[in-house]
């Protein structure tokens, strides 16, 4: 259809109607054809202008196109009936004659044939349209769908892009595609049999062994190519010494992940899913990843059919250590479990002890495995003999030379190979080199593998001697024979040290040589070397066996070629020192904030700061250190002047740089290694401080540092110790934002670390030993922590998971789940009764872990898996631990909740035998276990029980007395038993004697323990007089106001923020927590004791102003507040009295009254209205009373009241706050969770607003002008929204939690104790860029960080955090307080100042 013809219709069918319009008007007896023809004109005027429309948004119109002849008839219908209606008449003549000009021009029955052919040419182009509509609708359907897969395919990617991958470890990565398959024709039955175990699986694991050359890497590439042409390759990991990424196990499962999600699409999302809800497993253990990212996503693959996949897995024995090599054949057991997926491994290895002892522990049925050495030396050799065959017939056509090789010479090499495919693959290379006559190469192999003696090695030791005599020493001099053999060792010898393969130009750069000395150096070693053309392409050993070889003087003979291991280590150690001294510097990664993670770096842009070299140095150079053999050498060579400049000068931006590489971990054990290597060879006292005080800097804050790399000049530098040598070197890298920071300690205390996790919560207080004595654990709160017989530090929390950390790096390495269907308490279980998840360490070394449905779970570490031991239909409440023999010490719950039986069970047969029955009350205290299975209990008469379980003879400590006991424990010998009441006493009982000694008699001990060689012991005491200051500042921030709650006398205690020095020290009569209150000018501090009586004092001199009371009930909760204009004291008590005082007399204005107590109490601006609520039960209850009220301050007149039946009753909400605007005249308030009432007190109007869900505390705040309030609470975003409009016209940033909030005078933002929090408009985006404005300093609770803006500034840790809510922290411009139990903490911030763009100014002072 022509758009053109289209628009003359619509424009022609409206002339025409205009003109039936003047018919209608002024010729009678026509109106009903008239409005017959007008009404299928308009349907045919409104069809065209659909189809207008349409054509503007496509030219696409298929169905409409073919309406062409259709539609120029129906022009030309409309053109006659035009002119049937103006029969000659124009226009002038129309307006001359006016109405006796209209005669209509129809005869009867002549319109119903007009529009009969407009219905038909409507009805036609009608159904065009439709057509065409639908196909539109369906193409944009699926554009749509196109659209959002692609948006899921690029989710899908981001979140593979977060696993740790190994790009060289796949069989046919970039760095492999020169290495090679089996010969067609050679190890024709070996690959068959191992396709065919691919394809069915008749044991899921196979494992192929072999020495070193004898074509495993080839069989295995071989395999996985094989398994990828007919997709069912899973995913491959080729091992390598040489490759810092495939030389260990860090990313052995994201490799295979990554490699699997490729496999289908079903997988792809799965994975990504997993990815995205556990992103944080890839920074965890293995274990951990294996499960969420390989076995979860396989369990839950779903096929018609049960596919078959395999992993191939190559060089295992290159795999960095034992321990790894272990863990990696305990996963692969686990591939059994997977169901729907038929999955089998592939593994290749030298026979390493490791790795055979690996397979010894797994049961045959799931493994099956193959010797190379087992195949028969004939089929060798005949695979040997093809190969040799082909290669050097290959030369010979490359080179024209006839009748060569001759059979004898092939026979000859095979019997030279001595079954090493490595040899015959050498030999091939060395005599095709272009450079020499491979006639005469061949000879000279031959002769030189004939003279060669035996050994394992011997004709490949031949061939490599060989090899480098050619290139250094045949016909040269002897001083080109030195000078070669130098550089040689200098280059080669690197090369084969290095942990890592490096590129030509980052070895040049990391020897500090020239690239064209490493070219020379390697131009004639093809043989032994895969040597890329690329520059910036890694150097390759094409065999291990060549490093072994020149590392081995037994082997390599020529002393000017062999490499000494030790005295290369050295050199690198100090070239990597003099790298990271040259290429360090802060900020590497131009983050843009503080705050900014690692992957906010750009990768480009990082690449270029922290090139290869300069990454090798930093993640090696302790190795390095390390790899010098002897404690003598060490002690000689040890470059202290470069170690000591490096912590001096590099050590931050070392950590930055580690944090970037995602390395963290790794930064922890270089330090300690260093500090281990040191303290048993070194004499530099101060060397050995400076690497203790570095390595207690890096453990306090290495979760920080992990998550932000410039963390490290802010947190960890602000709070490591004065007197650190850290903090000292660098003090000058401190940011010039923070104006203030608390005060710290002059040395680091005795917590090595503190370990956090997102969801940590767990239950009893306790503190313990590692097995080997170093290292101490406790839990802060509330926490069950043990040392496993291995070393790992464990975990139990309330969902019943067991989290495993590592004890050096305190990285949480795995998350043990009790099985799943066992997660939950059953259902007729007492909750006094209820059992206490917890866990402890059988004598086996098993750990015991009792789930919060009270049944008995036993990991076995050998295993890695749960055993089948567990203790079922028994209500056990509570493990204690273990006997010798396997019994455990448990307390089982009975019908009297009040009672307990003390028991001991049998995990085999779950029998019960009572030790203690009926007589022990519920909370009876601690049981201990002695080493020698006597167990330990305070008695319902108050002494200490002590049962042998052995002869079942039972003792009492009678001397003791007291009722309770808060801490109970035996030595490791089992010969002292020491106590703790919570009268504070702390008791050792010698128990050959029945002497007790008094150890402490001031703490109360929540846990003890002994060392191992039982030398010290330490207690986690708690004090019931512990610190814990609510505070207050005054309106200009001069002024702190502080009381301890826990301090009997109820001092309040006034500080001067700007030096933090006590100006005044209030009595008080009382410690209860009632309010504190400054005046609006900062003059008085007001506050109220129990039995409403009220205290003022003058601030500048301390005394008391006044003070009165009011006969009240002794325990009632007071609330206390000034009015805006300082006239007036209100409070509000439990009963709902409500007191109006004038704050210059204390003489009472008014009593107001609301039904229960007054929850808070609020002023408007002028201080003339003042509104009050309630939320208490009884109002709950009963509709008819005052819920929320209203009065007049000057008459006292009730100007509005609100009954509870107005708020709803949501047992799950807290109505915890209502407002009065400051102009008095809208009283806003949340009556339910997820809705907010503005009242207008004047017109009796109410706006109803529908608000996010909040459960917490909610509150809301009015601005200034009375024209928008914000709500916010402790567990929601806080909203701005319209009053008049009940419009959404802002929101703070999400991690901004407040209670009271505030507008301030001008500027976007609300004032809270958090600080100065951002608003930003609906339809602005927050992002985490620099300030364009003054300064916002807030504190973000939830996430710890003080933010400026949106930006993550500085991250606190737990010892400076504030205690709780409000009443533990205070801000006033820029300067913040946070009170905890270690005391009052200042931090300033630059306040009215632009912040800069780049935080790199913060180096440069």
């Amino acid at each position: 259809m022509d758009p053109g013809t289209a628009f003359a219709v619509v424009t022609l069918t409206t002339k025409v109607v205009s003109i039936l319009g003047k018919y209608y008007k002024n010729v009678a007896g026509a109106q009903s054809d008239i409005e017959l023809l007008t009404n299928e004109l308009e349907s045919s005027h409104n069809l065209m202008k659909r189809f207008q429309t349409l054509a503007d948004s496509t030219s696409k119109l298929p169905a409409a196109a073919s309406l062409n002849p259709n539609i120029e008839k129906a022009l030309s219908e409309l053109k006659m009936l035009q002119r049937k209606l103006y029969p000659g008449v124009g226009d002038k003549a129309m307006r001359r004659l006016g109405k006796h000009a209209l005669k209509w021009p129809f005869a009867k029955g002549e319109i119903e044939q007009w529009v009969t052919r407009f219905q038909k040419l409507k009805d036609t182009a009608s159904l065009a349209l439709n057509i065409d509509q639908t196909s539109l609708v369906i193409n944009t359907n699926t554009k749509l769908t196109q659209l959002q897969h692609a948006q899921e395919a690029t989710e899908q990617d981001r979140q593979l892009a977060k696993l740790p991958t190994a790009l060289d470890a796949a069989f046919d990565s970039y760095h492999r595609q020169h290495e090679t398959l089996c010969i067609e024709d050679t190890r024709v039955d070996l690959l068959q049999q191992h396709w065919d175990w691919g394809a069915t699986h008749p044991k899921p694991l196979y494992w192929l062994s072999g020495m070193a050359g004898t074509g495993k890497s080839t069989i295995a590439r071989t395999l996985a190519h094989h398994f990828d042409s007919i997709g069912t390759l899973g995913g491959s990991f080729f091992f390598s010494r040489s490759s810092g990424e495939a030389n260990n196990a860090a990313k052995f499962v994201g490799t295979l992940a990554g490699h699997l999600a490729n496999v289908s699409q079903q997988l792809k999302r799965l994975i990504s899913e997993a990815i995205a809800s556990h992103a944080d497993v890839t920074r965890q253990g293995l274990r951990n990843q294996w499960k969420e990212f390989i076995l979860t996503p396989l369990s839950a693959y779903w096929s018609s059919d049960r596919p078959t996949l395999n992993f191939v897995i190559d060089a295992l024995d290159e795999c960095g250590s034992d321990d790894e090599i272990r863990l990696i054949l305990q996963l692969c057991v686990e591939v059994k479990t997977v169901k729907e997926v038929d999955l089998g491994v592939f593994v290749t290895s030298r026979p390493e002890i490791a790795i055979r002892l690996g397979f010894d522990a797994i049961p045959d049925i799931i493994h099956q495995k193959l010797d190379l050495r087992d195949v028969p030396r004939r089929v060798v050799e005949k695979d040997l003999a093809v190969l040799l065959g082909r290669e050097l017939g290959r030369i010979s056509k490359q080179r024209k030379i006839s009748g060569w090789p001759k059979d004898e010479d092939i026979q000859s090499l095979v019997r030279l190979s001595d079954c090493l495919f490595i040899y015959a693959a050498t030999a091939c290379r060395y005599i095709a080199d272009l450079d020499w006559n491979p006639e005469e190469r061949l000879s000279e192999v031959i002769v030189a593998g004939s003279a060669s003696g035996g050994g394992n090695t011997a004709g490949l030791d031949s061939m490599y001697m060989q090899i480098l005599t050619r290139s250094l020493i045949h016909g040269r001099s002897k001083a080109e024979i030195v000078k070669l053999c130098d550089r040689f060792k200098q280059v080669v010898g690197t090369i084969v040290t290095l942990f890592d393969e490096l590129s030509t130009s980052a070895l040049a750069a990391l020897l500090g040589t020239s690239r064209k000395s490493i070219e020379l150096s390697l131009a004639s070693l093809h043989s032994v070397l895969d040597i890329p053309q690329h520059v910036d392409s890694p150097i390759r050993l094409l065999h291990p066996s060549f490093r072994d070889f020149m590392l081995d003087d037994r082997r390599c003979t020529d002393k000017q070629l062999c490499v000494n291991r030790s005295r290369k280590d050295k050199e690198l150690a100090k070239q990597c020192l003099r790298v990271m001294s040259e290429g360090l510097k802060r900020n590497m990664g131009h983050l843009t904030t503080p705050g900014s993670a690692p992957e906010d770096a750009d990768r480009e842009l990082l690449s270029t700061q922290l090139p290869k070299h300069l990454r090798y140095a930093c993640q090696y150079w302790v190795n390095h250190l390390a790899g010098i053999s002897t404690k003598s050498e060490v002690k000689r060579e040890l470059p202290n002047e470069g170690i000591l400049a490096f912590f001096r000068q590099d050590f931050l931006h070392w950590l930055e740089a580690m944090s970037l590489m995602a390395k963290m971990s790794q930064a922890v054990i270089l330090i300690t290694r260093l500090g281990d290597l040191l303290d048993s060879v070194s004499d530099d006292t101060i060397l050995r401080s400076i690497i203790e005080d570095a390595r207690r800097f890096v453990l306090n804050s290495r979760s920080i540092i992990e998550k932000a790399p410039l963390q490290t000049y802010t947190s960890a530098l602000v709070f490591s110790p004065s007197k650190s040598f850290v903090r000292r070197y660098y003090v000058d890298q401190l940011p010039s934002w923070l104006i203030r920071s608390p005060t710290v300690e002059d040395q680091w205390g005795n917590c090595v670390q503190i370990l956090e996790h997102d969801d940590l919560h767990v239950t009893n207080l306790m503190i313990t030993f590692s097995t080997d004595g170093n290292y101490i654990a406790s839990t802060q709160d509330d926490g069950k922590i043990v040392f496993s017989c291995n070393g790992t530090l464990a975990s139990i929390h309330a969902d019943g998971t067991v989290r495993l950390f590592d004890q050096v790096t305190g990285v949480l390495f795995r998350t043990l789940e009790t099985p799943v269907e066992d997660c939950q308490l059953a259902p007729d279980v007492d909750k006094l009764l209820q059992p206490v998840p917890s866990m402890s360490i059988l004598p086996g070394g098993d750990l015991l872990v009792l789930s919060e449905n009270g049944q008995v779970w036993i990991w076995n570490w050998e295993s890695n898996a749960w055993s089948d031991r567990r203790v079922t239909g028994t209500p056990i409440r509570r493990v204690y631990g273990s006997l010798l023999n396997g019994l455990l010490v448990a307390e089982i719950g009975q019908n009297n909740r009040n009672l307990v039986d003390l028991c001991l069970l049998d995990t085999y047969t779950s029998q019960i035998q009572t030790i203690e029955a009926g007589r022990l009350p519920r909370n009876h205290g601690p049981v201990a276990i002695s080493s020698f299975d006597i167990i330990a209990w305070l008695g319902e008469d108050t002494s200490i029980e002590l049962l042998d379980t052995n002869d079942l003879s039972r003792i009492k400590l009678e001397e003791h007395r007291e009722r309770s006991i808060s801490a109970l424990t035996f030595s490791p010998d089992g010969s002292m038993l020491i106590s703790s009441g919570y009268d504070g006493a702390l008791l050792l009982w010698d128990l050959s004697k029945q002497i007790k000694c008094l150890v402490d008699p001031n703490a109360i001990t929540r846990s003890i323990a002994f060392s191992p060689d039982v030398r010290d012991m330490l207690s986690l005491q708690g004090n019931r007089l512990e610190k814990r200051m609510r505070i207050s500042m005054s309106p200009d921030g001069q002024h702190i106001a502080a009381r301890d709650l826990f301090q009997p006398d109820g001092a309040i205690h006034i500080y001067d923020t700007p030096n933090g020095e006590l100006k005044h020290t209030l009595p008080f009569p009382s410690s209860y927590g009632y309010d504190i209150a400054f005046a609006p000018n900062n003059a008085q501090l007001a506050s109220i004791s129990p039995g409403h009586t009220f205290y003022v004092w003058d601030l500048r001199t301390g005394a008391l102003n006044w003070t009165t009371s009011r006969d009240r009930k002794q325990e009632s909760l007071l609330s206390l507040k000034f009015s805006p204009d300082g006239r007036y004291l209100v409070s509000g008590d439990d009963e709902g009295e409500i007191l109006l005082l004038d704050a210059k007399s204390g003489n009472v204005i008014h009593v107001f009254e609301i039904a229960a107590r007054a929850e808070d109490i609020q002023f408007s601006s002028n201080g003339q209205r003042i509104a009050c609520f309630t939320n208490q039960a009884k109002v709950r209850a009963d509709a008819s009373v005052r819920a929320i009220g209203v009065w007049d301050t000057v008459t006292g007149e009730l100007l509005h009241e609100i009954g509870s039946s107005a708020i709803n009753r949501d047992s799950e909400f807290d109505l915890d706050r209502a407002n009065i605007s400051p102009s008095g005249k809208y009283l806003g308030y949340r009556p339910s969770s997820e809705s907010c009432v503005i009242y207008d007190i004047e017109s009796k109007q109410q706006r109803d607003f529908s608000i996010a869900r909040g459960r917490y505390r909610v509150s809301l705040a009015f601005s200034r002008d009375s024209k928008t309030f914000a709500t916010c609470g402790y567990d929601e975003q806080i909203m701005q929204w319209d009053v008049e409009t009940s419009r959404l016209i802002g929101f703070c940033p999400p991690n901004a939690v407040a209670l009271d909030v505030s507008f301030p005078k001008t500027g976007n933002f609300l004032h809270s104790q958090c600080g100065y929090i951002p608003i930003h408009p609906i339809d602005k985006d927050l992002s985490n860029k620099p300030s364009r404005h003054l300064t916002h300093w807030w504190y973000g609770r939830d996430a710890y960080w003080f933010m400026e803006g949106t930006r993550k500034m500085l991250w606190i840790p737990p010892t400076y955090r504030p205690s709780g809510g409000d009443h533990y922290l205070a801000h006033h411009d820029g300067l913040f307080a946070f009170s905890n139990k270690t005391g009052i903490h200042y931090f300033k911030f630059n306040q009215g100042e632009e912040v800069t763009d780049s935080i790199e100014d913060d180096s440069n002072h």
